[in-house]
């Protein structure tokens, strides 16, 4: 009996301790699936934030991943506060060259009341030819027969006044015009006048009164008229416009067969004897400074395709 008593005991404290095993164990799972649930909530917070991130800033990267140099100072300030292309010149102002364009801008001059010829020069070259006696240049009288060395450049006359200078008809006024061989129409005695002063300003003897024929061909101020009225045949400038003598042409020159190299200045004058009434005679002579050697040309006076004079 006490042995079935003492039996009975131990099975009784097996089932107990086995019990307590399942509970432990079931615990122990319940417990790991408690953790692994806490686990994925845990990073599916962190995928949603991460995501957050993501779709708030979708092309954010590195800074020290990009391709892109940066730049300190002045630089890196120019760069956060660029010009945007359309606004640049409007803020910049363009860099500046020591020639401008052949015809003065609106914003250059002013209307001037009455006709005032301004003149310009520029183009300036040394070539040496060959004239004989039958040479058009030879007949009107620029050249003698034979070889000389020319100072060319162009000869451009401005109407900056607000009145047209009109001539009319030169067969009407003999007085003022004689018929070119060289150009083969009538020109306009003795218009422009040039003298080539060396570096202390004495005359050099290289001195030329030019003929010229007075006519519209190009306008230089928007606000004056749109067409052409003066030609040759009918002679004048408008007002607004100007006429220009080519260096190649025939006459347009300054004869220096024996002119050493070394500084000179070129003195332009048009309207030099006054032959037409202008309210403002004091702009009628521009001055270039230039040097030559070896037959090269260097012009120093700046703003060599339109040389400005001083105004009256």
């Amino acid at each position: 009996m006490g042995i079935l008593l003492y039996f009975f005991s131990l099975r009784s404290e097996y089932s107990l301790v086995r019990s307590m095993k399942i509970r432990w164990v079931k615990g122990r799972k319940r417990a790991a699936a408690l953790m692994g649930v806490l686990l994925i909530v845990v990073a599916g917070v962190g995928i949603i934030t991460l995501g957050g991130v993501a779709v708030d800033n979708p092309f954010t990267v590195d800074d020290s991943s990009t391709d892109t140099p940066t730049t300190s100072g002045s630089e890196g300030a120019a760069d956060e506060e660029a010009i945007p292309a359309g606004e640049e010149n409007s803020t910049t102002p363009p860099p500046t060259t020591a020639e401008s364009d052949p015809e003065p801008s609106d914003d250059q001059v002013e209307d001037r009341s009455g006709v005032n010829f301004v003149p310009g020069v520029r183009d300036f070259n040394v070539s040496t030819e060959v004239f004989d006696e039958s040479s058009p240049d030879v007949e009107d009288g620029f050249v003698t027969p034979g070889e000389h060395r020319l100072l060319r450049f162009d000869m451009i006359i401005y109407n900056m006044g607000d009145t047209d200078a009109e001539l009319g008809r030169p067969e009407n006024r003999p007085d003022l015009f004689e018929y070119s061989e060289s150009h083969g129409h009538a020109h306009l005695k003795g218009f422009n006048k040039y003298i080539l002063l060396d570096k202390s300003g004495q005359r050099t003897g290289a001195v030329r009164k030019q003929t010229f024929c007075l006519r519209d061909l190009y306008q230089t101020r928007s606000t004056a008229r749109s067409s052409s009225q003066f030609d040759c045949e009918y002679q004048g400038i408008s007002a607004g416009w100007a006429d220009e003598y080519d260096a190649s042409l025939p006459g347009q020159y300054i004869v220096i067969d024996d002119l050493p190299d070394g500084e000179y200045t070129l003195q332009a004058t048009t309207n030099a004897a006054g032959t037409i009434d202008e309210t403002c005679d004091g702009d009628n002579t521009v001055r270039v400074d230039l040097s030559i050697k070896n037959d090269i040309v260097t012009v120093h006076t700046s703003q060599s395709h339109y040389v400005r004079p001083s105004a009256c």
